[in-house]
């Protein structure tokens, strides 16, 4: 007889959307955020705005330069300021 319940953890549609693209489950590169953006929002933007991006929203993660970690990501879409402030999911 089990004595403990196990619950199952409800994910957001926005860590649904993070996991989706992400290949390595911990950021987002610049060419993943170009391909999330392309396929799931159908907007697509100059380099240059997407360097901006990861200028101002990126970390910095090891060998791979500027990225997009989970909790940033949720942050893109808060308004007055984040990027992605127009888009309902």
């Amino acid at each position: 007889m089990k004595s403990k319940s196990f619950k199952k953890t409800r994910k957001s549609k926005k860590d649904k959307l993070f996991y989706k693209y992400s290949r390595g489950k911990e950021y987002l590169l610049k060419s993943e955020i170009v391909l999330l953006m392309e396929k799931e929002f159908h907007i697509k933007y100059n380099n240059h705005i997407i360097v901006s991006l990861m200028n101002i929203w990126g970390s910095k993660y090891k060998k791979n330069g500027l990225v997009i970690v989970n909790k940033t990501f949720h942050k893109l879409f808060r308004k007055p300021d984040g990027f992605f402030r127009d888009i309902k999911i």
